[in-house]
């Protein structure tokens, strides 16, 4: 994820891990090279001297990784690297200084091996495990020759390295497998910050999809609703003051006030109904559009038909909810101004897309100029935002028609669509 930390059990260039082992295992070895040094030592003799000498200076080296540790400091190959060949060197060097394989110091390549596969891959592993057998033999044929002379000896020197190689073996095993679980963890924390991310940008998506409707909504309901309602106000007021001086023009008021509450309750009705059983898959698109028009037709008293042609298939919730809206507008607008006796609703699925076309037998009006209201220009900027086009046709005296075509992929609708 961007802007997070990597742990540090991920990090494949930082050894602190198989270092901290490979540094207690080193203390532990040092302290029993400097008690074997000074064990019922006799004198003090120049081999007395070099010994610690190498002794001390693996210590310094032992010394700053524990400090580097301590502290949380990256230990980088380079570092572990010279702290694998000090070991190797002086181990070595004590054992040609001491007399050969004929002493007790050829343990200490075990511990020193096992460290140098911890830290490093397979190949340099066993690149340096064949150094130290080449060496180790070569001693074993020159500077001893008890070792090389006395029966059965080259039976221990075949255990030893053999003992040798399988230290390598494990540790390189266990180097591996930490790794290749390190790799797995690494894989997984990104593919969960992907999926975290993923969801995050859904969430601020469908957030601001909400901000928007509901701007939309609290706009709509300003310039629709909240006017007819404050109309029916004044007009019941007015019909009260009527019937106070008992005017003979209250029947009219009043047949003005139902046409007007029948407008204010199919505009309430049309925000109360929304499109989650569509979306729970529990009613498709074909039967959303056949409850407006009922609806309208119950509401309004205007004789409504809805027809579908063609064969019903899943649309993306964002294509329904623009074919929800344009028929909500076009029956609304209908009622409103076109004084029909007949509104006709007929819905296509057709291999390019949906077309969707509300015609009645109204008054019409000159569709060549401009339209007043907001109506017409939502409805055809829903359809351009989808890739559709919405036309309009009518005439004084002939009605009005609007079709509707938006493309869409037959299928199932994609995930994470917002209605808009």
């Amino acid at each position: 994820m961007t802007g997070q930390a990597t742990p540090s059990f991920a990090v494949f260039d930082d050894y602190r891990p198989t270092a901290t082992i490979v540094v207690v295992v080193r203390w532990v070895l040092l302290l029993a090279w400097f008690a074997m040094l000074h064990y019922r030592l006799a004198e003090r003799d120049s081999t007395w001297i070099i010994l610690n000498t190498m002794a001390v200076a693996v210590s310094l080296l032992n010394g700053y990784a524990t400090w580097l540790i301590l502290r949380r400091r990256r230990i980088t190959w380079r570092l572990a690297l010279a702290l694998s060949i000090a070991d190797l060197v002086v181990i070595t060097g004590g054992l040609y200084i001491r007399g050969g394989l004929g002493n007790d110091y050829y343990v200490f390549y075990y511990p020193a091996l096992l460290g140098f596969s911890f830290i490093f891959p397979g190949r340099a592993s066993f690149g340096a495990l064949a150094v130290v057998i080449a060496l180790y033999v070569a001693m074993a044929l020159t500077i001893s020759p008890t070792l090389s002379t006395a029966q059965g000896q080259e039976k221990v020197l075949f255990i030893r390295l053999i003992t040798m190689l399988g230290m390598v073996t494990a540790g390189t095993l266990i180097n591996g497998w930490e790794r290749s679980r390190r790799r797995e963890a690494v894989a997984a924390e990104r593919r969960q910050a992907r999926e975290n991310l993923e969801l995050q940008r859904k969430a601020q998506q469908a957030e601001l999809a909400a901000l928007e409707e509901r701007s939309r909504l609290s706009r709509e309901i300003h310039d629709g609703i909240a006017q007819s309602i404050y109309m029916l106000n004044l007009q019941l007021e007015t019909c009260v003051e009527l019937a106070e001086r008992r005017r003979e023009d209250l029947t009219q008021r009043l047949s003005s006030l139902v046409v007007l509450s029948k407008e204010t309750l199919l505009e309430v009705r049309h925000y109360i109904f929304d499109l989650k059983p569509y979306l729970e898959g529990k009613k498709g698109i074909a039967g959303m559009v056949e409850n407006q028009v009922r609806e309208f037709n119950n509401v309004a008293g205007v004789p409504a038909t809805a027809e579908t042609d063609g064969e019903e298939f899943p649309v993306p919730a964002a294509v329904a909810t623009c074919l929800y809206r344009v028929t909500q507008e076009a029956l609304s607008n209908t009622f409103k101004h076109a004084a029909a006796s007949r509104v006709s609703v007929r819905l296509s699925f057709e291999e390019r897309g949906v077309s969707l076309v509300v015609e009645d037998d109204g008054r019409g009006f000159d569709s060549s100029g401009s339209t007043p209201g907001h109506g017409l220009p939502n409805m055809r900027q829903r359809a351009e935002e989808l890739g559709g086009t919405l036309d309009l046709y009518s005439a004084p005296g002939e009605g009005t028609r609007v079709a509707l075509e938006v493309p869409c992929q037959v299928g199932p609708a994609p995930d994470g669509e917002t209605p808009a």
